[in-house]
């Protein structure tokens, strides 16, 4: 009878290792680095022994020296956790090389959020927009422990080990999404994919949401101090303050492109969203001004804003992040000085204030201000009036308070009026140069009275006495309109006999025209000075 393989161990240069035995001739020797002592390398030798006897007797010594120079180097749980894949392999219901006959729980997953399945069976797999979180969520927490298994050979214990395996602190939320990812690959395995006959997941292993927390949300005056702060990135003001007043979620807006807004209707469109339901608003007042400003401020910055490029940047330029949102949220409300204590507040009954809030913001202050449900839905995407509802205590108390509505985004943010200021300004004074100009030529111009104009007189200035020129509204008015006001808007030529008032007038008109549109006014057709004055 031969004698039983027991493995040995020994050290090295104060290091120590075992030497386990795969077949004749075959004694590798295997690094313990996270043993330090003996007793504790002993114990690793003799688990490394166990794993050892049981791919041999399975057949599996192809893969054996993989898993030990793991498990030698392994701790805690990952130790564990390779124990477990041996045990699995060993159960003939993992594939750790070559083709397996039914995919792997990670081939299924991975196949998923890449988007293969919704390319396949487009009928049936819809293309997920959160595609990146599921990903992640699989590789943090499904992966490591079942990723490896067979479809065909996954079963609810399974389930269970991922399921206790998440870390104990992570919000009931989080729990659910790992559960709702496990439960859609498998049904997803027995249709469309129909690899599997059934569901090994019973109806009922999704978690229950427990009652949530108490939330916080941004008071309007706590909305200004926020906008006005320069301890926060003008870049992220501009973002805060937009979500505040037209409710999209975080991860929807981040992907605004210029093309999504028509500025000259004062509109906005999200095609693709969360919920699979395009939708299109109009603006909040002076949200079109405030986009306009922040794309100019952008582009002196030398930085892109053709069509297609984002809107909402962080500090840097960069595309906005969805990772560590709420940390920074807070962090700039912190920095602004907004220190109202409930906003921070982490306890059972609620939590900190997050980047989704800015929803509740949104929501809270809009129904507080007599906005109606649908109104929301509109701008929120939700599909329901169940999750409007939530809000509502909380609008009756801001309406009880006389909180006030959030102001409008171009005047809340400095930077932003600033320039709108100085482009107001610049039009005011050019609007004053073009009245100068016009009333320069009425002067300069020998017309009157008819009866001046048929007998030659000079000109006085009480004849135009009661001569506007306004061109702020580039309108024309003459008051009085009689006794030959008419032809006070006429240049005429210094001879009495002959005049040609429409060719001048159109003339002046045209250059005026072009003048006012190369600031971007828009004037007021020569026909309709005519019908003005006529009138």
């Amino acid at each position: 009878m031969p004698r039983p393989r027991t493995g040995s161990t020994f050290q090295t240069s104060g290091k120590w290792f075992a030497r386990v035995t795969l077949k004749a001739g075959d004694r590798p020797a295997l690094s313990l680095p996270t043993c330090t002592t003996e007793a504790a390398a002993a114990k690793r030798t003799a688990l490394l022994n166990d794993l050892a006897e049981k791919l041999r007797s399975a057949g599996r010594l192809d893969v054996a020296r993989n898993f030990l120079d793991r498990a030698a180097a392994a701790d805690g749980a990952a130790l564990d956790q390779i124990c477990r894949h041996v045990d699995l392999l060993v159960a003939g219901r993992l594939s750790p090389n070559g083709p397996a006959l039914a995919p792997t729980i990670r081939d299924l997953g991975e196949a998923w959020t890449r988007g293969d399945l919704a390319r396949d069976y487009p009928d049936h797999v819809k293309h997920k927009s959160s595609a990146g979180n599921d990903a992640g969520r699989l590789e943090r927490y499904v992966y490591p422990v079942v990723g490896d298994i067979r479809i065909d050979a996954f079963t609810l214990d399974d389930a269970d080990a991922v399921m206790r395996g998440l870390p104990p602190e992570r919000a009931p939320a989080t729990r659910r999404h790992v559960a709702q990812l496990l439960h859609r690959i498998c049904e997803m395995a027995v249709f469309p994919l129909r690899l599997i006959e059934k569901n090994p997941l019973p109806r009922g292993f999704l978690p229950k949401i427990p009652p949530g927390k108490a939330k916080g949300w941004v008071y309007p005056a706590e909305d200004a101090t926020l906008l006005a702060s320069p301890a926060v990135p003008l870049a992220c003001r501009v973002f805060y303050g937009f979500l505040h007043r037209e409710g999209p979620r975080h991860s929807e807006a981040i992907k605004f492109t210029y093309s999504d807004f028509d500025l000259a209707r004062g509109t906005v469109n999200l095609d693709e969203n969360k919920t699979d339901d395009p939708r299109a608003w109009a603006l909040s007042p002076g949200m079109t001004a405030a986009i306009r400003a922040w794309r100019e401020l952008r582009a002196r910055e030398g930085a892109p804003v053709g069509p297609d490029d984002l809107v909402f940047v962080n500090e840097r330029g960069l595309p906005i992040s969805e990772n560590h949102a709420a940390d920074r949220y807070r962090d700039h409300l912190a920095a602004a000085g907004i220190d109202r204590p409930i906003l921070f507040e982490k306890s059972k009954a609620r939590q900190p204030i997050r980047i989704h809030d800015t929803r509740a913001t949104f929501i809270t202050v809009s129904l507080a201000n007599g906005k109606s449900e649908t109104w929301v839905q509109d701008r929120t995407g939700h599909k329901s009036s169940i999750m409007i509802n939530r809000y509502r205590r909380a609008a009756r108390t801001a309406a009880e308070l006389g909180l006030g509505e959030l102001r409008s985004l171009d005047q809340m943010i400095p930077e932003l009026a600033h320039l709108l200021r100085e482009k107001a300004t610049e039009k005011a004074t050019l609007l004053s140069d073009l009245r100068k100009a016009w009333i320069q030529n009425l002067l300069q111009s020998r017309f009157g009275s008819s009866t001046r104009i048929r007998t030659g007189t000079p000109s006085q200035a009480k004849d135009f006495k009661g001569a506007m020129a306004l061109f702020g509204d580039v309108v024309i008015s003459v008051d009085p309109l009689r006794s030959g006001a008419f032809w006070m808007l006429f240049p005429l030529a210094r001879r009495s006999s002959g005049y040609r008032p429409f060719a001048t007038v159109r003339d002046g008109w045209a250059a005026a025209s072009r003048a006012l549109a190369a600031a971007s006014i828009a004037p007021l057709p020569f026909s309709a000075l005519l019908l003005a004055v006529a009138a």
